[in-house]
């Protein structure tokens, strides 16, 4: 799983914690809303919204990023498969495993970096939609306090001392702290290999065997 992905789950994760805590668990979707007092939204809660939604913008561009990465893959694996078939016609063997052997490789991250091209765009809409219910309950609060329409009884996010900006803010902090230990686990796996992908490279060899009988087979019928 990719870092950036690992802190977008734990954001969604603890926003959630949030609009059940604060703006009440019937807030959360496909459930009728109901209002958020507007004593318990606190004073900076513009602030931490416009922080979450500076969130949403880095979760878009490393999307961005993503499908940057699938695109120069798709274009190294069509490289490699031309450089393969080339090498074969000239009877260069060597060559032409060398190409199969990179294609397959690159075929691999390609294969990688298209399931976390959808995870991530599952993980960012679904924080695209916290933030705007989250942003709605505020307005909705602000609309109420404008024109003194706050029945106490049906107003959600009672609990003393808590408000809604206060929660932001440890929900950001914990991310914070959350991502510094991501980030070290990260460099951890990166550092080692597992059997499993030691196996992967054996299972490779046979592989590009296949692929090449299969490329001198289609290529003599030409």
């Amino acid at each position: 799983m990719l870092f950036m992905d690992d802190l977008f789950k734990k954001l969604n994760t603890l926003i959630k914690a949030s609009l059940a805590d604060v703006v009440g668990e019937d807030n959360l979707p496909g459930k009728p809303r109901r209002r958020l007092d507007p004593r318990k939204l606190g004073k900076d809660v513009d602030r931490e919204v416009k922080t979450l939604r500076e969130s949403i913008n880095n979760a878009l561009a490393y999307e961005d990023e993503l499908q940057g990465r699938v695109a120069a893959l798709e274009a190294e694996v069509a490289r490699w498969d031309e450089q393969a078939d080339a090498a074969l016609k000239q009877n260069d063997e060597a060559n032409a495993r060398y190409a199969v052997e990179q294609m397959q490789r690159a075929k691999q991250r390609l294969t990688m970096a298209d399931a976390d091209l959808r995870d991530h765009q599952l993980v960012t809409q679904e924080l695209i939609q916290r933030v705007n219910m989250l942003d709605a309950a505020v307005a909705d609060a602000r609309r109420a306090e404008a024109s003194d329409d706050t029945p106490p009884e049906t107003s959600a996010g009672s609990a003393p001392g808590q408000v809604l900006s206060d929660v932001l803010r440890d929900t950001r902090e914990k991310i914070t702290q959350m991502g510094d230990l991501i980030a070290a686990k990260a460099d951890v796996a990166a550092a080692s290999e597992t059997p499993g992908q030691q196996a992967a490279k054996v299972a490779d060899e046979q592989a590009v065997e296949d692929d090449l009988a299969a490329r001198r087979d289609r290529l003599s019928k030409r």
